[in-house]
């Protein structure tokens, strides 16, 4: 057989292997995703924990932060009516003195 015969022939057998196996992708591809992004979401929620300075969750330490923060407590300064009796134009001019110190320090830097 010559070059080109041969040529032909490869040409031919691979197609003939191509049209017989079946072109999806592998089953185990998609599950493996789903695990990788499970564990995804649970190493975000360790190091959640961590930074909060809580136990880990299967070691007894069920509610979030274990007492690190008052969720009871919190948000009841904005609603505590001694601070709402700041005006509006109070608020006005403490937003303004904020924006022109940071005016400030982005020009100097």
């Amino acid at each position: 057989m010559n070059q080109v015969q041969v040529s032909i022939l490869v040409v031919l057998f691979s197609l003939l292997l191509v049209t017989l196996t079946q072109t999806s992708p592998v089953p185990d591809a998609v599950s493996s995703r789903t695990k990788r992004q499970s564990a995804d979401v649970r190493t975000a929620e360790y190091l959640a924990w961590i930074a909060l300075g809580g136990k880990v969750p299967s070691r007894g330490c069920e509610i979030v932060a274990c007492g690190v923060v008052d969720v009871y407590a919190s948000g009841k300064k904005k609603r505590d009516p001694q601070y709402a009796s700041v005006s509006d134009e109070e608020r006005y001019n403490l937003l303004k003195a904020l924006l022109q110190r940071a005016a400030i320090e982005n020009t100097s830097s």
